[in-house]
């Protein structure tokens, strides 16, 4: 059994060491207090910057400025982000998928 359940999205407000993506009990994990690569945390920072480019900073309350290809492609590399930090983190964690559109 996990030890560590963590819950998986991306929340507004990336930056290039800092990206909001893991959730547990306690709220807000951060990355830098995990057991992974630097290189796999320069993915999420990355893909989480991604993220916020989606959003209309001017109002947020409007559709997301992505188009579908765009919608698409950042939901497969979410996914990817999700399968790496499974294999890096091992079975002490459980990462629940929450990312869905």
């Amino acid at each position: 059994m996990a030890k560590y359940v963590f819950k998986y999205w991306f929340e507004w407000g990336c930056g290039e060491d800092f990206c909001p993506c893991l959730w547990g009990d306690n709220g807000l994990v951060s990355l830098d207090n995990l057991p992974i690569s630097s290189e796999l945390k320069k993915y999420l920072c990355k893909l989480g910057i991604e993220h916020d480019n989606a959003l209309d900073w001017n109002c947020p309350s409007n559709p997301l400025l992505w188009s579908d290809k765009e919608k698409e492609t950042f939901y497969k590399k979410a996914k990817e982000g999700y399968k790496r930090l499974q294999e890096e983190l091992g079975e002490d964690y459980e990462i629940i998928y929450c990312e869905d559109e």
